[in-house]
């Protein structure tokens, strides 16, 4: 005996609980999978359906009395008060029949009614927070009415527009290290789309190498939330995806925010780390900011030093630590260079001390004495001579950064040399120049009083004036930049640089 024919097995039923943007997520899977019906949402005893024809949006209706069809027309002037109450007890797609059928409405002016309508519904359904759903599956019959993907995309991207729980996804979009591109899925012919002109250049931007945040630093203020919007909607219609796509098939709010939840906890345990350090930086203990006790060797020192300058590198965190906590990453590196500088000299202190000790007869203490001011150093030569070390070591720090075009650490360690020795021309002359790359005028004015500095340290110093003049020639100021090339002169009459620059300044026409 045969078994039976089966047919196709039905679609699983879709019901169920969710949040706006997983509505916005709903739909669009609907869409995908080109399926006609009604999805119902409710909230408190009002009931609105989203017709579907193939996944396309084709009308909306709602139960509440002033989102209906004919209290709509009527508010528009469009139908008058007594031929909608004739016609109240008629749902909306029944209204749409007999307006239509007796010429009331024409065909554009009924395609356009409908489409504000569904647009005000719509909106109202994302501003609800919390949402109940169910899907009735089944053939559309769509009557007079007319949808298509452009229309239907359309009605989601703008109602987004005052979608209620942005702000979670909103942070999580921002956090992605992902660049944008254009599906190659799912075309729209975004020249049909009314694009605003934020809008329009946020879809020039889409290039494949342009991420979320870089997009919306070149908005308006004013323009920006918006714009994360646009863009949001963008995303979980599928028209635009992540480069590496964040999990396979079309993007999830879920996994959107879930992989945000897991960095934010990172980011929340780097911080903590970090300004945990920062605190214990500040209590001025080198061994207990090296993880050292007093027995410990020069060798353990050094090693000590170096594990905790790793630890703390700025590139072991993530980006987003990187910038929140780069003042306090700045000082960490700073304190443990100096913690590590003053304990080895005390530990080289120590060894002379011993080495001496042992080759005399006669114990003396060498640490005692060093104080002692008819035998040696006053203490606050000592000092000087200390703090001078100091700042050498952060001035060859500054240097390298120098080289390697940091100019940002270059000017953290030239003020961090400054701060142990002001009287450096060569700390002042680093930090103007390193300060100059930043077209900002403050930085640049901020540069110009280094530059002066470093001229008024070291006036017998034709270099400083060559820079300062380079400067102002820079901003234009072509009689400041002639006096500093003359003052250069004057102290070295053949300097090839200064010439050079004075001939073509002469050139210039004022």
């Amino acid at each position: 005996m045969s078994a039976p024919a089966t047919g196709p097995a039905p679609s699983p039923a879709l019901h169920g609980f969710c949040t706006p943007p997983s509505m916005a997520e709903l739909i669009r899977d609907l869409y995908l999978d080109e399926r006609s019906g009604a999805l119902v949402v409710s909230r408190g005893g009002a009931e609105k359906r989203i017709y579907l024809d193939r996944g396309m949006i084709l009308t909306v209706t709602s139960t509440l009395p002033d989102e209906k069809l004919l209290a709509f027309l009527v508010a528009r002037q469009l139908v008058r008060a007594d031929e909608a109450e004739a016609l109240k007890g008629l749902d909306d797609r029944q209204a749409i029949g007999v307006l239509t059928s007796r010429g009331v409405l024409s065909g554009d002016a009924l395609q356009q009614v409908n489409r504000d309508l569904a647009q005000q519904i719509l909106a109202a359904i994302f501003r609800w927070d919390d949402l109940e759903y169910r899907f009735d599956e089944g053939p559309i019959a769509a009557g007079p009415l007319q949808t298509n993907v452009v229309i239907s995309f359309e009605l989601i991207i703008r109602a987004l527009r005052s979608m209620t729980g942005f702000e979670q996804v909103k942070e999580a979009m921002l956090r992605q290290d992902r660049a944008l591109r254009f599906s190659d899925q799912i075309y729209l012919p975004f020249e049909q789309l009314k694009l605003t002109p934020v809008e329009g250049f946020l879809v020039s931007r889409l290039d494949g190498q342009t991420k979320i945040r870089d997009v919306l630093a070149q908005t308006p203020p004013d323009e920006e939330e918006s714009a994360a919007r646009f863009l949001f909607g963008l995303l979980i219609l599928g028209l635009v995806q992540f480069v590496p796509a964040i999990g396979s098939g079309p993007l999830s709010c879920r996994d959107l925010v879930k992989g945000d939840e897991e960095k934010q906890q990172r980011e929340s345990r780097e911080k903590e780390e970090i300004l945990d350090f920062y605190k214990l930086a500040h209590e001025n203990r080198p061994d207990a900011l090296l993880g050292v006790n007093e027995s410990a060797t020069s060798e353990q020192v050094k090693a000590a030093y170096l594990e905790r300058k790793e630890r703390y590198q700025a590139s072991r965190f993530l980006k987003k630590v990187q910038t929140d906590c780069r003042e306090e990453l700045q000082i960490i590196e700073a304190r443990l260079l100096e913690g590590f500088l003053a304990l080895r000299s005390r530990k080289l202190g120590a060894a002379r001390a011993a080495g001496n000790n042992s080759e005399r007869v006669v114990s003396l203490d060498l640490e005692q004495l060093s104080m002692r001011k008819e035998l040696s150093k006053t203490e606050r030569q000592s000092n000087e001579e200390e703090r001078s070390r100091m700042a050498d070591q952060f001035f060859s720090k500054a240097r390298d950064y120098w080289k390697m075009g940091d100019y940002f650490n270059c000017i953290r360690y030239c003020e961090f040399a400054g701060g142990y020795n002001d009287k450096l021309a060569a700390v002042w002359s680093l930090l103007g120049q390193a300060l100059s790359r930043n077209p900002d005028y403050r930085w640049q004015k901020r540069a110009e009083t280094a530059l002066q500095k470093a001229a008024e340290l070291e006036a017998f110093n034709p270099g400083h004036f060559i820079l300062l003049g380079d400067f102002y020639r820079t901003h234009g100021l072509n009689a400041k930049s002639k006096k500093e090339y003359e003052k250069a002169l004057a102290l070295v009459p053949n300097h090839a640089q200064a010439l050079q620059a004075l001939k073509e300044l002469s050139k210039i026409k004022d």
